[in-house]
């Protein structure tokens, strides 16, 4: 998959329209599309309806500073906060939100440092794309264990069948009925219960 095929999900909160238009401007020539609102209260109210990959904060909102949310932000599995804070509190900001992995752009910001820094998101984004498809994969694999072992203690109760044994009537019946050992266990399991 190249970055042309994904299509990014935005949520700019900014109360000023020109940060909003310039952001988006630069946002959908790398692939985004954006949603707009005005303030803190409005973006928790669309995060509860819709996920994003990116909440983009032009600080200070107008009925918070903006830090606070991009830190709820980060509690949404796969949407990393990206923070444009004035040049006066950046350091303070950055203090404050770095260990929750919230962004901070100092702005003002050139079109440049702004373009490079969607780089840097977009390649941060794909990690954790990554990461959360490693896991998913791990998950699944940990619960096909827990499915196999709950389908080899029933045949140990009931069959009086050894612990290998057991694992090897599992694996016998999957490969004679050709399915997966997860489906096969799940088969014993529904014969107990």
């Amino acid at each position: 998959m190249t970055l042309e095929q994904v299509r990014y999900q935005a949520l700019v909160v900014s109360p000023s329209e020109r940060f909003m238009q310039e952001i988006s401007s630069l946002l959908r020539e790398r692939h985004f599309h954006t949603d707009h609102v005005t303030n803190a209260g409005e973006a928790r109210r669309v995060l509860t309806e819709k996920s994003y990959d990116f909440v983009i904060v032009n600080a200070p909102l107008s009925d918070e500073f903006g830090s606070h949310l991009c830190i709820d932000v980060t509690d949404h599995v796969g949407t990393l906060a990206v923070i444009f804070a004035p040049s006066d509190v950046y350091e303070d900001i950055m203090q404050r939100t770095v260990s929750y992995g919230v962004f901070v752009i100092r702005k003002p910001s050139s079109q440049q440092t702004i373009i490079q820094a969607l780089s840097l998101l977009i390649s941060a984004r794909e990690m954790l794309r990554s990461v959360e498809k490693k896991a998913g994969k791990a998950e699944d694999k940990l619960q096909e264990i827990r499915i196999v072992n709950k389908a080899k203690w029933f045949l140990i109760d009931n069959e009086d069948m050894s612990e290998s044994d057991a694992h090897r009537y599992i694996e016998q019946q999957a490969m004679a009925a050709g399915i997966t050992k997860r489906q096969a266990a799940q088969i014993v399991i529904d014969r107990y219960l």
